[in-house]
């Protein structure tokens, strides 16, 4: 059976554990807080800090077929980076990728010098503007100014050699995983990401219908990325779709969260098994793909009380310990910190059917199951548009 061992065991800790677990294979999960998100969906769980490691830890490290960070802590990924060439094990980190994206500057610096799409720069372009840290991931720190003068003022406080202004652009946003190494990238499925207000990701969605000839650029796009940066591992690229044209928004070199079950339950690509494959020390683990991609929404929601918002994964960063649930609240699978006459809970809801239709049927009906739940009058909140429909369809189906 294939062994892994996850470093990290918060968002993107437990999307490796939920995978590998996926894939029957053997997991162990290392983290210095006593009880991370993903301590009940491991199989083993070790509370050691890295940094403190001793020959015990190295042992479960080499005991791997592969170790996989999922974590930021840039002491920590120097340590594994260590003991992974002094020791027999097999790390999953590509530290000069990893350093090339950690920093939106420098990355977007090398997509421009290369002629690859991305926003225009402050002062290039019209406002309204993107204001992004650009050593930071995901939306921390993200925020829309709208006006120019704004914009002047916000740098009058803050060091721009920290910040990244580029130009706000509408349109859906997608995201695309690269696995492999120079010459030899594989990529999978195209998946739409949907915001919250603070331009966190609230909603994962499939793309089965995705156009071939857009999937085809989008691809180049993500194997072009992938020999910039040289990886040696897997990489997650985000894109908006702008009057036809792909603008890359992010690259991150680093296992995802949210997006890889997405396209698992879609096709049956399973990142950990793609992973075991190419960088495994026995290589033998396969990704079996449905016959026909399925419909596929993967969402976050926060319940308090009556109300119920669905919201960004920043959300579940603060939850309790996960549990791994089948059928809860009507939805096929959840990840949920949920405990019986708990008010307050969150979780991350996974959904899968054949067609659109289905998909919102179900995604209607699991909204009623949450609301029976809490005891009934729901105070929905979904602040994205294009839900109003959802809203009032909901609201007749009552």
């Amino acid at each position: 059976m294939t062994k892994v061992c996850v470093v990290g065991g918060r968002l993107q800790g437990v999307e490796a554990l939920y995978l590998a677990a996926k894939a029957g294979m053997e997991t162990v999960l290392i983290d210095k807080d006593s009880s991370p998100l993903g301590k009940e969906i491991c199989g083993r769980f070790l509370c050691e800090d890295v940094l403190q490691y001793n020959t015990d830890l190295i042992k479960v490290l080499e005991e791997a077929d592969f170790v996989l960070p999922a974590l930021e802590n840039k002491a920590a990924l120097t340590v594994l980076k260590y003991l992974s060439k002094n020791y027999d094990i097999r790390l999953i980190y590509d530290e000069r990728a990893y350093h090339l994206c950690s920093s939106k500057q420098r990355s977007d610096a090398m997509m421009k010098a290369i002629g690859l799409p991305v926003p225009l720069h402050y002062p290039a372009g019209k406002a309204p503007f993107i204001v992004k840290p650009s050593g930071k991931s995901g939306s921390e720190g993200v925020r829309k100014i709208d006006h120019e003068e704004e914009l002047k003022d916000f740098f009058d406080h803050y060091d721009k050699k920290e910040w990244v202004a580029e130009e706000y652009l509408d349109g859906p946003s997608y995201s695309l995983e690269v696995i492999g190494v120079p010459g030899h990238y594989s990529t999978y499925h195209v998946t739409q990401l949907l915001m919250d207000p603070v331009y966190d990701c609230k909603r994962v969605l499939s793309c089965p219908d995705f156009p071939a000839k857009q999937k085809a650029q989008f691809e180049s796009l993500a194997v072009a990325l992938g020999e910039m940066v040289r990886l040696h591992g897997i990489m997650d690229v985000e894109v908006i779709e702008h009057n036809g044209i792909f603008k890359i928004l992010e690259i991150d070199a680093r296992i995802p969260s949210q997006t890889p079950i997405t396209v698992y339950h879609a096709t049956g690509w399973n990142i950990m098994s793609e992973l075991a494959i190419k960088f495994g020390k026995q290589r033998h683990h396969n990704s079996v793909l449905w016959d026909k991609e399925k419909y596929v929404s993967l969402e976050q929601i926060q319940v308090n009380g009556k109300h119920v918002d669905v919201v960004g994964e920043h959300m579940l960063a603060e939850a309790g310990v996960l549990a791994h649930l089948y059928q809860f609240c009507g939805a096929d699978e959840a990840l949920t910190d949920y405990a019986p006459g708990k008010k307050t809970w969150a979780a991350t809801m996974i959904n899968v059917a054949d067609s659109k239709k289905e998909l919102e049927t179900k995604r209607k009906q699991m909204f009623l199951e949450i609301e029976k739940r809490i005891g009934g009058d729901m105070i929905f909140t979904d602040a994205f548009p294009a839900e109003d429909l959802f809203v009032r369809a909901l609201a007749q189906q009552k």
